[in-house]
C-alpha cells in the first residue's frame, strides 16, 4: 500500500466552465513513483503545472499537454486560465470621519502565468486585488471632502494607473475600473436640494408664464377696444357721411343713392319729378296766403305783397320735368283757371325796361291820426 499508484486528491473545488471561482488552482494532486495511469486528470482549457523535487515549475498551456509523465515529478497543479468578472462595493475615507465615500469596483481577471500564481500561493484573488485598490487609494480620498466626489475619483485612478499593475506580482491580467460616490445620506440630501431647486424654478417659470399670458391677454383686451373704437370712429364717419347727403336735399341724397345703386336711376328721376311739384305747390300756397291776407294796413303788406310776385313770377318760370313748360298755352289757361277758381286777387302789371324813368312805385297812404296828435 505505501508503494500505490496514485495518492487522492489534495485539492479539488469541482469547479465547472460557470463557477464563479475565487482561487484558479481546480485542483491539487501528489504523483506516486509510478505516475498518474490514464494521462494527466485535467480538463483541456486547463494549465497543467508540475513541480519538480528541486522545487521547479513545469507548465503545460492549453491544448498542450505532456505524453508521459516523469518522475522526477512530485505534484501537479489544474490551473484555470479563463476571464472571471468581479463587482464589489468599498468604504473608503474622506477628509472628515463622519462620511465615507461609495466605491464601486470592477473587476475582469485572468492568469496569465500558472506557474507564478502557484508559487506566490494565492488562494483569494478578489480580495488580493481590492487590498491593493485600498491600499493606493485610500490615502487620495482622505484629501477629498465628501461633495467633491469626482475629484476624488479622479485623482484615484491616476495614482492607480501609474503604479504597477494589480496582480503582476500574482501572474494575473487585470482590468478594472473605479466609481466613486457620495455616501447614501449625502446623495439623498443632495436629491432633497435638488427637488427644492427644481420646484422653485418650476414655480417660477409658472408665474414668469402667467405674466407673459396675462400681458398677452391685455394686448388682446387692448387691440380689441381699439377695434372697437376704430369701428365706431368709422360708423360715426359713416353717419356724418350721409347726415350731410340728407340734409343737403333729396337731389344730393338721390345722387349719392345712385352712385351706389345705378339701378335705381327710374325710381329717383320719379322722386325728384314729385318732390319738385310738392316744392312749387307749397310756394303757390304761401303766395295766395299773403295775396289774401287781411286785417293789416295797405302799405305793410307792400314788400310783402311785391316778394310774394317775385316768388310768383319764379315760380311759374320754373320748368318742372314732366309737365309743360311755362310758356305752353294750355298751361297759361290752366294756371288762370286755377287762380280764377282760388279768386285771387290781380296782380299789377310789371314795368318794362323801356317804363323804367317814368315808372313810380305806390305810395301807401298816410293813416288817419287825431287831433292834436303828433303827425
Amino acid at each position: 500500500m505505501s508503494s500505490s499508484v496514485r495518492r487522492s486528491t489534495d485539492w479539488d473545488q469541482r469547479a465547472d466552465r460557470h463557477t464563479l471561482l475565487k482561487d484558479p488552482v481546480v485542483t491539487v494532486r501528489q504523483i506516486g513513483r509510478l505516475g498518474l495511469p490514464g494521462g494527466p486528470p485535467t480538463r483541456i482549457d486547463h494549465a497543467i503545472v508540475y513541480t519538480t523535487r528541486r522545487g521547479d515549475f513545469d507548465v503545460f498551456l492549453p491544448p498542450h499537454r505532456p505524453r508521459r509523465i516523469p518522475r522526477r515529478y512530485t505534484a501537479v497543479y489544474e490551473v484555470d486560465m479563463g476571464v472571471h468578472p468581479v463587482r464589489v462595493g468599498l468604504s473608503l475615507p474622506s477628509d472628515d470621519d463622519a462620511h465615507e465615500f461609495d466605491v464601486s469596483v470592477e473587476l475582469e481577471w485572468q492568469v496569465t502565468d500558472p506557474a507564478r500564481f502557484v508559487r506566490s500561493g494565492h488562494r483569494d484573488v478578489p480580495r488580493l486585488l481590492l487590498g491593493a485598490l485600498e491600499q493606493s487609494a485610500r490615502p487620495i480620498t482622505r484629501r477629498f471632502p465628501i461633495g467633491d466626489s469626482a475629484g476624488a475619483e479622479a485623482n484615484v485612478l491616476a495614482v492607480v494607473r501609474e503604479g504597477k499593475p494589480l496582480g503582476e506580482e500574482a501572474g494575473l491580467q487585470v482590468r478594472w475600473t473605479i466609481r466613486v460616490r457620495r455616501d447614501g445620506d449625502n446623495i439623498a440630501h443632495a436629491r432633497r436640494l435638488q427637488a427644492i431647486e427644481h420646484t422653485t424654478a418650476e414655480d417660477v417659470l409658472a408665474q414668469q408664464g402667467g405674466i407673459r399670458a396675462d400681458l398677452e391677454k391685455a394686448r388682446r383686451a387692448h387691440a380689441q377696444h381699439q377695434h372697437r373704437l376704430e369701428l365706431q370712429t368709422y360708423e360715426a364717419q359713416r353717419i356724418d357721411f350721409y347726415r350731410e347727403y340728407l340734409t343737403r336735399g333729396g337731389i344730393d341724397a338721390w345722387a349719392m343713392h345712385l352712385a351706389q345703386h345705378p339701378q335705381d336711376s327710374a325710381k329717383a328721376m320719379s322722386s325728384l319729378r314729385q318732390d319738385q311739384r310738392e316744392r312749387l305747390q307749397a310756394q303757390m300756397n304761401l303766395i295766395k296766403e299773403m295775396l289774401t291776407k287781411s286785417g293789416t294796413e295797405p302799405f305793410e303788406l307792400e314788400g310783402p305783397r311785391r316778394l310774394a310776385i317775385d316768388a310768383f313770377n319764379s315760380v311759374f318760370g320754373q320748368h318742372v320735368p314732366g309737365e309743360q313748360g311755362p310758356g305752353d298755352p294750355q298751361a297759361d289757361e290752366e294756371t288762370e283757371a286755377t287762380a280764377a277758381e282760388q279768386d285771387l286777387p290781380s296782380v299789377p302789371a310789371q314795368p318794362t325796361d323801356t317804363d323804367l324813368p317814368d315808372w313810380q312805385p305806390l305810395v301807401p297812404p298816410e293813416p288817419l291820426t287825431a287831433p292834436g296828435e303828433p303827425r
